[in-house]
């Protein structure tokens, strides 16, 4: 998300209309960066939870709040500047 969002807003301060693999590119580069986050939580909390016994509920809820809401956060926004840095503005093309 910090990666295509910087980007993003740089190349449309200067103008700059990325090709399609330039933007959505950015997109996937934050997915990988997001899974190397989740191995690394994952691993942290499934070893809490197998040393502490957490009970499922408290389970689901780390899970939720430490994959699937920041998941959700990082791949909306990502997408958004993706599609924001490919914008054409029909003003700009008449």
């Amino acid at each position: 998300m910090l990666l295509s969002r910087t980007l993003a807003k740089s190349r449309i301060a200067r103008g700059e209309r990325p090709s399609w693999a330039a933007a959505w590119g950015l997109v996937i580069v934050d997915f990988v960066l997001f899974l190397v986050y989740a191995v690394l939580m994952g691993m942290f909390i499934f070893s809490v939870q197998t040393t502490a016994q957490m009970p499922n509920g408290t389970l689901i809820f780390a899970l939720t709040l430490f994959f699937f809401i920041p998941m959700q956060v990082v791949l909306i926004l990502s997408a958004l500047w993706a599609s924001k840095s490919r914008w054409l503005d029909k003003d700009a093309v008449e």
